[in-house]
Formats: structure tokens, sequence, C-alpha cells
């Protein structure tokens, strides 16, 4: 049965807010704290999660699906991309915080990461390439590739200035003005 519009309001203030605090500090964050963040109660949050694991499965299942999404409608593909990889540098804060709980969930019970992001990162290589803001001669693994650098940046206070400064580099290195 369909979420109400209020559940369904709920439900989407639990994810954002769960995404940011087990970012800000990370994954043994009291559920109550989510719940309270995101203005709901504790029985709200259990009644759409009901255990941790179901919070985190269904938050990285959300941050993979928000990467999966591509706004070409505002500007050039060059500012698509620019979007796209904050948002990107956003899942990777969330997915190192969540570390090991991410790696524990059982498979199947995500979607495979490496195909959304393929998939997106090519939609906006082509429109960039229709749109001339963005070089033709370089393939969605090829940014993968440069994007890997993230996981290889030490953890720290300096982590999101750093992992900024990277995707800054890509797109730099894809712009053609």
């Amino acid at each position: 049965m369909p979420l109400r519009a209020d559940a369904r309001a709920n439900r989407a203030a639990l994810l954002e807010s769960a995404a940011r605090l087990f970012t800000e500090h990370g994954p043994d964050v009291a559920l109550e704290a989510i719940a309270r963040d995101a203005g709901v109660s504790i029985a709200t949050l259990y009644r759409h999660f009901p255990s941790r694991e179901e919070l985190v499965a269904e938050t990285y299942r959300a941050e993979i699906a928000a990467l999966g999404e591509v706004d070409l409608d505002e500007g050039t593909a060059a500012d698509a991309l620019r979007r796209w990889l904050a948002r990107f540098v956003e899942y990777a804060r969330t997915k190192r915080a969540l570390g090991d709980l991410v790696h524990a969930l059982p498979e199947g019970s995500h979607p495979p990461v490496r195909g959304v992001l393929v998939d997106a990162l090519a939609r906006i290589l082509a429109a960039g390439a229709r749109d001339g803001s963005l070089r033709d001669d370089h393939d969605a693994e090829d940014v993968l590739a440069l994007l890997a650098g993230l996981w290889t940046l030490p953890s720290g206070p300096q982590w999101l200035g750093r992992a900024e400064r990277l995707a800054g580099f890509v797109v730099q290195g894809l712009t053609t003005g």
C-alpha cells in the first residue's frame, strides 16, 4: 500500500537527517537524535525503519538513487557535472562515515553503485558533447577512474576540502571553456 503524503514526508525527512547525522557523527549516532532532527517521534522512525540496519541500508540506497538523478535542464552540461560532483562528494562522505555498516549490508540490499555512477556520468558527458561545454574525448569510465582518488584521501577535517578540490580538478579538465 502506498504511503500517505505525510508518511512520505516523514520518511524523506528521516533519510535526510540520517544521511547528515551519520556523516557528521558516525554510524553510532543515536536513533533518537535522527528522529528529533527530522522532527518526528522515535516511534515514527521505528515504524519506517524497524532496525538501525534497515535505516542504514535505506539511507545508502537513497544516496545511490540521488546519484542517478541528473539535472540537465539548468545551465550547461558542465554546470550539471559540477552539481553532480558536489552530490558525489556528499555520497562519498556518507559512505565513509557509515564504513563497516555499509560493507556489512546483505548482497542485493542496494543497487549496484558502479552502474548508477557510469550511467549518470555518461548522460552528462553526452550532453556536454552536444552542447559543447565538455570535452568529448573522455568517457564515464575515465571520469570514474579519476574520482577513485577520493577513496584514498586520509580521513579527518581536511577531507571535505580536498575532495571538493579534486572534484574541481575533474571539472576543470573536462570543460572546454
